[in-house]
């Protein structure tokens, strides 16, 4: 790459939604270049997916990788209030389809974010 190099769109941040926004604009043929400070991986607060973060996943072709991760799978959330008081379970399975939706992931940030920029990388 030298100065010279036109691109069709320049990213600034290689979190998520940077990747995400990478890995479609590529796929759709367009040049992007992702400027992202940090050394990947790096350390971000952890997360707890959501059940609807399956079609976004999906979108970005990344279901079955996270399948085959070590990410902890979770099926159902149950809520602590600040008495500490615990909700019943909410099992995503009895309002949404068991294969799709009704699956999510508790992921270490900075494993998922690497996942995601080199999901990003490998579109052309």
């Amino acid at each position: 790459m030298n100065e010279n190099t036109p691109f069709d769109a320049v990213i600034i941040g290689g979190g998520p939604a940077g990747c995400a926004a990478a890995t479609v604009l590529a796929e759709q043929g367009h040049s992007v270049l992702l400027l992202e400070r940090e050394k990947f991986p790096r350390y971000h607060i952890g997360e707890s997916l959501l059940p609807f973060t399956f079609q976004p996943l999906q979108r970005l072709g990344l279901i079955d990788k996270m399948r085959d991760s070590a990410f902890v799978k979770k099926y159902s959330v149950q809520f602590v209030a600040p008495s500490g008081r615990t909700s019943q379970p909410f099992y995503f399975y009895t309002r949404y389809d068991r294969d799709t939706v009704a699956q999510t992931w508790q992921v270490l940030r900075s494993e998922f974010d690497l996942m995601l920029l080199n999901n990003a990388r490998t579109r052309e």
